[in-house]
């Protein structure tokens, strides 16, 4: 379980909403809504219902702190191995479930390691966090840190 304004913008992630959007849909102000996903904010059962509503999901989901389903089946040995060398070198077919994967962790790691970027700016801190949740609220915790052990395994194969 997780707070509620965590539960909020992973769903909202998972929906790939902005927090404009999800704004509009729910007819809340962008600003309250990010005072609500920052859990600087309470929430009436009205505005529950709307946010619930507005992504497509039940009121105690966001009440219980359920977040988005983790990615499905567990990844495979292989496959976790694939998106670390994919990660570090690039290349490689893979799945949207693996490049999203991919993504996430080099946004998470572009912070702190130097990771491959096809002629993009270094990545802000903030934007390596968002990333980082993102990344744990799509997998299991157990899969992100595989990732993360063989990402930095590859790279000092590097």
């Amino acid at each position: 379980m997780q707070p509620f304004g965590e539960t909020v913008l992973a769903w909202r992630l998972a929906r790939g909403m902005t927090q404009a959007e999800l704004g509009r849909a729910a007819r809340i102000p962008r600003p309250n809504l990010s005072a609500i996903e920052r859990g600087d904010r309470e929430v009436t059962l009205k505005t529950l219902r709307a946010l619930a509503l507005a992504l497509d999901v039940r009121p105690g989901v966001l009440a219980d702190g359920i977040p988005p389903e983790a990615g499905g089946r567990p990844l495979s040995r292989t496959r976790l191995e694939r998106i670390a060398r994919v990660t570090v070198r690039g290349g490689g077919a893979i799945n949207p479930r693996e490049a999203a994967l991919v993504g996430h962790l080099r946004r998470t790691l572009s912070a702190t390691i130097d990771v491959p970027r096809t002629g993009r700016k270094a990545r802000s801190p903030a934007a390596a966090d968002r990333a980082y949740f993102q990344l744990r609220t799509s997998e299991s915790a157990e899969t992100v840190a595989s990732l993360v052990d063989r990402v930095r395994l590859e790279i000092e194969r590097r």
